[in-house]
């Protein structure tokens, strides 16, 4: 199950289809980006076939995968405890903590520990670079809600037993980088990025090294 939180709250919680419903024409944007990024190759007509043999071949080396049980679900692979930022915190401590901390996105939560939105690094330096806000106290004094949160505001997240290969899908359609993983009380308990998918995916079963 997926969500979108807003500063207003909770505006959707359904399935994958569901939220594809509603937002139909956003992912048809995303996902043109996504291509015009990630798949710069002329598209083709011409499908790509491999021969039983090379089939049967690699099975044959990779016999012992399923010895390893793969990984299928969000909770298996997020990162828990969550760091976070909160509405109310001043700009000046969301540079700090960007600072301090390797991690690209946080999640922004209100007085009630509910999700609101996200704040990633990328957005802190456009801001940094558009306002000159490391020499600007007022900028600086400024809650992140007042700065980054509107009613256009939205945040995704997915519950911890949610396919992670459609958590992919969410990623690459709405361009995403990260997702909070939240319970149905409302809890944020982890969070996984495209560095956790992949990972899974290259690891759980392991990669066989022939190739």
């Amino acid at each position: 199950m997926f969500a979108i939180y807003t500063p207003n709250g909770r505006s959707f919680l359904g399935t994958l289809e569901g939220l594809r419903t509603i937002e139909k024409s956003n992912k048809t944007i995303a996902l043109r980006k996504h291509q015009e990024v990630d798949d710069p190759q002329s598209p083709t007509t011409k499908k790509y076939t491999v021969s039983n043999n090379a089939i049967d071949a690699y099975k044959k080396v990779i016999k012992k995968q399923n010895e390893i049980y793969p990984i299928f679900h969000a909770y298996q692979v997020m990162s828990s405890p969550v760091e976070v930022l909160r509405g109310d915190d001043l700009f000046k401590v969301a540079i700090e903590k960007f600072s301090k901390l390797p991690i690209q996105e946080f999640p922004i939560i209100n007085h009630k520990n509910e999700l609101v939105g996200t704040l990633s690094r990328l957005q802190i330096y456009e801001f940094i670079l558009k306002n000159k806000s490391t020499e600007n106290e007022t900028n600086n004094n400024k809650t992140l809600a007042e700065l980054f949160l509107t009613d256009e505001s939205k945040a995704y997240s997915a519950e911890p037993v949610t396919d992670i290969r459609r958590i992919a899908a969410l990623f690459i359609e709405n361009g995403l980088h990260t997702i909070p993983i939240i319970e149905n009380t409302g809890r944020i308990v982890g969070i996984i990025s495209r560095a956790d998918i992949i990972k899974a995916a290259t690891k759980d079963p392991a990669l066989s090294l022939w190739c």
